[in-house]
């Protein structure tokens, strides 16, 4: 890489990291990209010259924040069987989340322009594709648990997956509206109770009691 796409990419990063900023604190619709390239410590212009307007550099951020926060969770060592990877994958995942927690709510804004008919059809798209990836790893998991006994033989891979990644999203809401939410505590607890379940019961272990 040239010094020349080094720097272009370290401005990128530092608009990107402005606009998480700006868009958590005031929201899509109020937040000008005035805002962000002061943040940014750049020109206005500047903005324009990697971002053709506040809806591309919105989406662009979509795409930084979740690869950012997807990047944090891969780098986990995923070693194990079926069950140990699947609890690794929950927890690298919410703890990458919850370092953000602070700009988790422009997940509202994203969550916000995926039913917005002007922003829908692009935010839609990609907000699928981030769920399929993630509701395909976690069915992919539960059904290798099944072939190889770890997991019960009648447990649905496809409900498990969307009822895990919805508690995820749930569970990160309430922690970024509750600060006295322990989201890992509860979270830890929830999958023990989840896996549990799945488990035959030659093979179950004791859950916490509270």
């Amino acid at each position: 890489m040239s010094k020349r796409e080094e720097n272009k990419g370290k401005k990128q990063t530092a608009i990107l990291a402005a606009a998480l900023t700006v868009f958590s604190q005031k929201g899509y619709a109020a937040s000008k990209i005035i805002d962000i390239a002061r943040a940014a410590n750049v020109g206005k212009g500047t903005i324009y010259e990697y971002h053709r307007s506040k809806e591309d550099l919105f989406f662009a951020l979509f795409q930084w924040y979740v690869e950012r926060i997807g990047g944090e969770a891969a780098a986990q060592p995923m070693e194990g069987n079926a069950e140990e990877r699947l609890r690794l994958f929950f927890s690298a995942t919410l703890s990458a989340f919850y370092e953000e927690i602070d700009t988790f709510g422009v997940f509202l804004e994203f969550w916000a322009a995926a039913g917005n008919p002007a922003t829908r059809d692009r935010f839609r798209s990609a907000m699928l594709s981030m769920y399929d990836q993630f509701r395909t790893l976690v069915a992919d998991l539960v059904d290798e648990g099944r072939a190889t006994g770890i997991f019960t033989k009648d447990t649905d891979a496809v409900s498990v997956a969307a009822g895990l990644v919805g508690a995820m999203d749930g569970m990160m809401l309430q922690a970024w509206m509750d600060r006295k939410f322990d989201l890992l505590t509860v979270s830890e607890h929830f999958l023990d109770t989840l896996i549990s379940g799945m488990t035959p019961h030659d093979q179950r272990k004791p859950i916490h009691d509270n």
